[in-house]
């Protein structure tokens, strides 16, 4: 029996290694919109409930802003899904001219993510810094 060609094994360990590298992002993108949507949610649901019966005092400018970050995390993590997919349509291994190159798409994916993920942190300081007791 023959040992299998060194080429064979590169290129298979490269297509191992560029699938779990698209499985990382993937649940890197789900995980930044699943942490910025439920702090959304939470805000609006202390919100509701302030009024009611609070132990503690959140200003509302605080609220507001928090707000706005989770929505921007939300936004930009969009928006960095919706530019993988379309290069992932136009990409071309055969005509290079067509879709980003890696040394452009890489960071502009990882950007996205440290931009929403610093929204995420942002928010969540600026609530929980801002909490008075009455």
């Amino acid at each position: 029996m023959s040992s299998p060609d060194p080429k064979d094994v590169t290129l298979e360990w490269y297509r191992n290694n560029v699938q779990f590298t698209r499985e990382l992002g993937m649940f890197a993108l789900k995980t930044l919109i699943t942490l910025n949507s439920g702090a959304f949610v939470v805000l609006l649901t202390f919100i509701g409930n302030a009024a009611a019966n609070s132990a503690f005092v959140v200003p509302l400018d605080a609220l507001r802003f928090a707000m706005l970050c989770f929505l921007i995390g939300i936004a930009t993590t969009f928006v960095v899904v919706a530019i993988s997919y379309v290069n992932s349509i136009t990409f071309n291994p055969y005509d290079l001219g067509k879709g980003m190159s890696d040394k452009v798409a890489i960071p502009v994916y990882i950007i996205g993510a440290v931009i929403a993920l610093v929204a995420f942190v942002w928010g969540v300081a600026r609530v929980v810094l801002s909490v008075t007791s009455p």
